[in-house]
């Protein structure tokens, strides 16, 4: 006689995700350069087998689409642009740069073992869902440093520099897992002790909560 299986039912219940606006500013400048369109062009060059360009590349190309631009990035590349953008557009901070600095302190601080509860409980909104959080800021710097590559000849490369920085995102989070002050504390550990973007070891990109509604 065959035996009856018996059916187990699952029940899951409705998320609830809560929705807070969070607002952090900088303890020291942002640093903001991603791999700029002109070192793009000679990468993809070199992989294609085509020759490398002996045209002078745009220095003002290179400091513009080192940064990502809220609205877009600039059609024409100048010093007068680049304080158009500055003014008119936004540079932008990287959500999912920012949520992973976010799962890198739940490890780091020992919270949990691993970050993944953190990662499937938390979410950062984005502007528009573009991947992109706009910053807000006191003054812009470009610097220039003497990178030394591991061959051939040192490079100069130029860094755009933000001081007095804030940027306002908006987080989802199921708040059975996670509390807001819990969450809240995350992100200032973050800013304490990790930073976002570019040149966290050497101390830049350092934040703190300042507002949340």
């Amino acid at each position: 006689m065959a035996k009856k299986t018996e059916v187990k039912m699952i029940e899951v219940p409705e998320i609830c995700p809560q929705v807070a606006t969070v607002t952090i500013a900088g303890d020291s400048d942002l640093v903001l350069n991603k791999m700029n369109d002109v070192t793009v062009r000679e990468l993809t060059g070199i992989r294609t087998g085509r020759a490398k360009s002996t045209e002078k590349p745009n220095v003002w190309e290179e400091i513009i689409t080192s940064i990502h631009w809220r609205d877009g990035k600039p059609s024409e590349f100048s010093e007068e642009s680049l304080e158009k953008a500055l003014k008119e557009n936004a540079p932008c901070i990287s959500a999912f740069g920012l949520k992973k600095q976010l799962n890198k302190a739940v490890v780091r601080n020992k919270i949990e073992t691993y970050s993944t509860a953190f990662d499937a409980n938390v979410n950062i909104i984005s502007y528009k869902g573009n991947g992109l959080i706009p910053i807000k800021f006191a003054e812009h710097f470009i610097d220039e440093l003497l990178m030394q590559p591991k061959k051939g000849k040192p490079v100069l490369q130029r860094i755009n520099r933000f001081s007095g920085w804030s940027a306002t995102f908006d987080i989802s989070y199921m708040e059975n897992v996670f509390s807001l002050s819990s969450i809240l504390n995350i992100i200032n550990l973050t800013g304490f002790g990790i930073g976002i973007q570019s040149g966290t070891s050497s101390g830049f990109g350092r934040f703190h909560v300042e507002d949340v509604k």
